[in-house]
Parts: structure tokens; sequence; C-alpha cells
């Protein structure tokens, strides 16, 4: 399955302007969608996937102003413009994207943000600081927000 990632208008089904209730129905629509544990206490507007990979979305005034992907461990691509953003490599990830937009780069190199179509990218090191640890070679999540989340 592939995922695209359409800045600044969303994820897949899940769009930037929607109600919580329309997040929450977008994000059920989603292939691999799991139901929460029924002991668990669902949290308003998250999912999670078969694949490993989960959905948020953050609110305000009661709509979605940004919408959050992290890393799936299964055959999802979450996508920009044919860039697999979460399973390709940080650094091939910073270069194609680059040669696309300005990046300005945060954290040593754990965030990238794309100011002019409101993406950004996160990993929790560099794999220079844990040349062995997986998740430093790859973004474990992408988001995308609406016009002035920055601001």
């Amino acid at each position: 399955m592939i995922l695209e990632v359409t800045p600044p208008f969303g994820v897949g089904p899940v769009r930037v302007g929607m109600t919580l209730d329309e997040a929450e129905a977008a994000l059920r629509s989603v292939e691999g969608y799991r139901e929460p544990e029924p002991t668990g206490v669902p949290t308003r507007g998250t999912a999670d996937y078969d694949s490993g990979m989960s959905i948020g979305v953050e609110t305000s005034g009661g709509l979605v102003e940004a919408v959050q992907v992290y890393r799936p461990y299964g055959d999802v691509e979450v996508s920009y413009q044919g860039i697999d953003l979460l399973r390709t490599p940080a650094r091939q990830v910073i270069e194609r994207l680059g040669a696309l937009t300005e990046l300005e780069e945060d954290e040593g190199g754990r965030s990238y943000t794309a100011p002019e179509l409101l993406l950004a990218l996160w990993r929790p090191f560099v794999e220079d600081e844990n040349p062995a640890e997986e998740q430093g070679h790859y973004f474990q999540s992408v988001l995308v927000a609406r016009p002035g989340y920055y601001d």
C-alpha cells in the first residue's frame, strides 16, 4: 500500500481542516486499521495499523491542523513525489527532497522541515551517533501541517 503525503493538505484520506470525527473515520478507512484493544483507553485522533504504522492528528478549535505518521515496519510506503519518506535511508531522503524544495535542518540533523511544503521529518538520533541502530538511519515520522502551523 502507498500512503500519499500531500502537503499542506494531509496524508492519504486524512485531511487538514477535517473535524476530529471526520479524521477518525478517515483513519479507520486506511488499510490494516486495528481496532483499539478492549482493555485499553483509545486516544482520540490516533490509530494503529497491522504494519506497525501509527497515525495521529493534532487539532485546534475542533479541526485537524496537523497529521503525523509514524514509521511502518511492513510493506506500507509513505510517499511524497515518489520518495518513500520512512523506508528510504534518511541521507537519501534529504538529498532527494532537498532537490525539490528548501530544507531546514534542526536538532543536529535529527529533524528537517520543508517550510514551503509545511512538511517535517524526524528521527530520534543521527546514524553517526549509533551506527548499528536502524532508527538513526531512517526518519521515524513525517508531519504535514496547515499553513501558519509553524508561526
